[in-house]
């Protein structure tokens, strides 16, 4: 089964297309000699300097807060008017996009907003002491080369459960939900969504096909209780009485609650005690009832942090 099937959404860039400005780029010192020379740059450091200014391009896109916080916003204000949640409030500072959100009955739950899946921020997170949930919200409105799967496997196997595990501080749930999501370039097959405003006030990106249509989100719950080589070496996924933020969510997007568990994904730890070390095994499925998975990897040693 292909890394891709970790969300059910798939990219639309042309990677051909991809390629060739990939080309363009790294034989600018070839093609384009005069280019380089008005602006100054010397063949001979134009690779270093390329590198360079990708890596501050990447850099410059992933700490751009404000279409992030306003798709958070947008969506947290949606699930406040369909009554799904009580209040919600921004706590952030410095760049950081923390959201306190109450439902019903004074439940509270914490959101930590992060960028893409499979980046280092995934793993700069503390879940504060009055949470009765801690959910991260993964914003990856502009990985284009891969479909999403790739990032959010990444960011699961090799960023949040080690993470987790290492740390022994629960995430109880992944939502990974941006602009791009019901887009052209990020196609969503999901039958269910909003139509209507709500679309234009979460992004400038228009939706698929012309629609002023918003799916809902990736929901990917998380071992409930701290893995432990010994004591609990495989951990029981939440479920969406558990996490009631994650099913709030499902349900202000028009998902039936009969079709919610088959709509949502699961993220799994196993851990085996041998004699060089703790090995860690990760696997993802979709739908709660579904034990086999859609991606998984082999027995790999848990580094501890």
């Amino acid at each position: 089964m292909p890394m891709d099937d970790v969300t059910l959404c798939r990219g639309k860039l042309d990677q051909a297309s991809v390629k060739r400005v990939k080309e363009l780029l790294t034989s600018l010192p070839r093609s384009a000699p005069d280019a380089l020379a008005s602006a100054r740059i010397k063949a001979s450091e134009y690779p270093l300097l390329l590198s360079a200014a990708v890596e501050s391009l990447r850099g410059t896109a992933s700490a751009t807060t404000t279409p992030k916080r306003r798709f958070c916003g947008a969506v947290l204000d949606h699930m406040a008017r369909t009554g799904h949640i009580v209040e919600w409030e921004f706590l952030g500072s410095s760049g950081r996009q923390d959201y306190r959100v109450v439902l019903p009955g004074g439940y509270r739950v914490a959101i930590e907003a992060k960028g893409c899946p499979d980046g280092n921020n995934m793993t700069i997170w503390e879940r504060p002491s009055w949470a009765r949930e801690f959910v991260v919200w993964s914003q990856c409105p502009d990985s284009l080369r891969h479909h999403p799967g790739v990032g959010v496997w990444k960011g699961i196997a090799t960023r949040l459960l080690p993470h987790t595990t290492a740390k022994r501080e629960l995430v109880d749930a992944l939502v990974f939900y941006d602009g791009r999501c019901g887009s052209d370039l990020r196609r969503c097959p999901k039958l269910h969504g909003v139509n209507g405003p709500l679309r234009k006030a979460a992004t400038d990106i228009p939706g698929q096909d012309g629609r002023a249509w918003l799916p809902p989100p990736s929901v990917y719950l998380f071992p409930s209780t701290i893995a432990h080589p010994t004591n609990d070496p495989c951990p029981v996924v939440h479920t969406l009485e558990d996490c009631r933020f994650a099913r709030a969510m499902l349900s202000a997007f028009h998902v039936p609650r009969p079709q919610q568990e088959a709509l949502c994904h699961w993220a799994r730890i196993e851990l085996d005690q041998r004699k060089d070390g703790v090995y860690k095994r990760i696997s993802v499925g979709l739908g709660l009832g579904e034990a086999v998975p859609s991606y998984g990897s082999g027995w790999t040693r848990l580094r501890r942090e």
